[in-house]
């Protein structure tokens, strides 16, 4: 066994390494930045040349038409990127947007970042606080913020930056405030276990607001018969507000219409629930999913959604995981609840032990419902590599163009997001499809990259 001063040796040693390779780390994140700022100039030189006028039409004269080809170079240099390094587009557009911000506007910050003094995620704060500022404020906060960067955790530089830049904003608050409002969105974040996570992002006040409501009206429903903790309360208060389409006393009670505790009691017993996951219960006197105790007939989902359940499942002659579009596996027995409440079904047939998709052809321009339901089974997600926009937000696009003798058939016809469809007619990117649903896409630096349709559910 070694000795204390042994063990002490070896810890330093050890530390010495972790900050050797934190500024390692940091010099290799710098340089990222650099190759991907680099790839978007050079693009953007290209869009410049092979674009002089762009086919969507500026709207204020020559500076909207850069900004568009500037745009237009960002999007692109994300896409590469995100297929390069295998990562999400979101991930990889704020690369790209962090790189040109750290290259054009804030050096010291770039060369802070190289020399290893602040990490990665010091420089993406210092940036998130830089953001809408005058040149010269910005460059003035850049002074007073880097030795704080370099001499505290992100937390706290997070924290010293927001009433900073509070104190040197040339706009108030307020008026800030007015304008955040108008990026406010709601995004579905997919977990484990068929489970996900909703975010939203809305002004403070109403953000509390809701919080409180949730609390209140769980705090509501407790008694002594309830198992469910205060955070599943307040998980099934929040899913029942939003999917109950019913009138019954309890959730008039959740909204305040009448007083809390009329009509069915919050404490009965609890049945297993679709619509807030297997094991729990409607918060609001629902019975979990399966509907209103006061209407026996009802089932509070709504909106429509694509499940794809093997017809062997529906039957229960196995439990084999159904396909949340957009999702993937849920448990047979939440498919089979969803299946018994459908107000009607389409009949995509498949086969029970492979489960291929049964197709039939079609040769008009215009694709045909039964068609473009099956494509949405089939491809799922925009078919882009990488992309997992789902289909249902998606748009059907002609692999050959229509106009170049494509045809209206499955081996020519694949879901692309908004985003990716605009740079495919745009030009920027292209695509090939072989007889198997197979995509090959080429990226504006002439790199491909493919995408194989998803298999079976089942």
């Amino acid at each position: 066994m070694r000795n204390s001063a042994e063990q002490l040796r070896d810890m330093g040693r050890i530390n010495d390494r972790i900050t050797s390779l934190s500024a390692e780390k940091a010099r290799i994140d710098a340089e990222l930045v650099d190759a991907a700022n680099e790839l978007r100039e050079l693009l953007e030189d290209r869009f410049l040349q092979d674009f002089p006028t762009p086919k969507l039409p500026p709207e204020n004269g020559r500076g909207d038409s850069r900004r568009r080809r500037t745009n237009l170079a960002d999007t692109a240099t994300a896409t590469e990127i995100a297929c390069l390094l295998r990562i999400s587009e979101r991930s990889a557009h704020r690369l790209v947007q962090h790189a040109a911000l750290l290259a054009q506007h804030h050096p010291r910050t770039l060369t802070a970042l190289r020399t290893g003094t602040i990490t990665w995620a010091h420089a993406t704060t210092l940036l998130h606080e830089y953001a809408g500022l005058p040149a010269g404020t910005a460059a003035r906060i850049e002074d007073a913020l880097l030795p704080v960067a370099s001499a505290t955790t992100v937390p706290r530089l997070s924290y010293r930056a927001r009433r900073l830049r509070t104190q040197a904003h040339p706009t108030t608050l307020e008026t800030r405030a007015r304008n955040a409002v108008d990026h406010r969105r709601v995004d579905l974040e997919p977990a484990d276990d068929a489970m996900a996570w909703l975010h939203i992002q809305l002004p403070a006040t109403d953000a509390a607001a809701i919080d409180t409501r949730l609390t209140t009206t769980a705090r509501a429903l407790q008694s002594p018969g309830e198992h469910r903790t205060l955070p599943q309360l307040r998980t099934d208060v929040f899913t029942d507000l939003l999917l109950a389409d019913c009138t019954c006393p309890t959730t008039e009670a959740a909204e305040g219409t009448i007083p809390a505790g009329a009509g069915a009691g919050a404490g009965a017993d609890s049945a297993t629930g679709a619509g807030t996951g297997a094991g729990a219960r409607s918060s609001l006197g629902h019975d979990g999913g399966t509907g209103c105790r006061l209407h026996a007939d009802g089932y509070r989902v709504r909106a429509s959604i694509n499940v794809t359940v093997p017809v062997l499942t529906l039957l229960g002659v196995d439990d084999a995981p159904a396909d949340l579009e957009g999702y993937g596996p849920v448990p047979a027995d939440i498919a089979r609840r969803l299946a018994a409440h459908a107000p009607s079904f389409t009949r995509l047939l498949t086969h029970p032990e492979t489960g291929a998709v049964l197709s039939v052809g079609r040769t008009t321009y215009a694709v045909p419902a039964d068609l473009k339901k099956w494509l949405r089974v089939r491809d799922r997600t925009c078919r882009h590599p990488g992309c997992n926009v789902a289909a249902s937000r998606c748009e059907l696009d002609h692999t050959q163009p229509w106009s170049q003798q494509g045809t209206t058939t499955q081996t020519n016809l694949a879901h692309l997001c908004r985003k990716h469809h605009m740079l495919k007619s745009e030009g920027i990117w292209h695509y090939r499809q072989s007889d198997a649903g197979t995509l090959t896409a080429t990226s504006p630096t002439g790199r491909t990259y493919t995408s194989e349709p998803e298999p079976p559910p089942f």
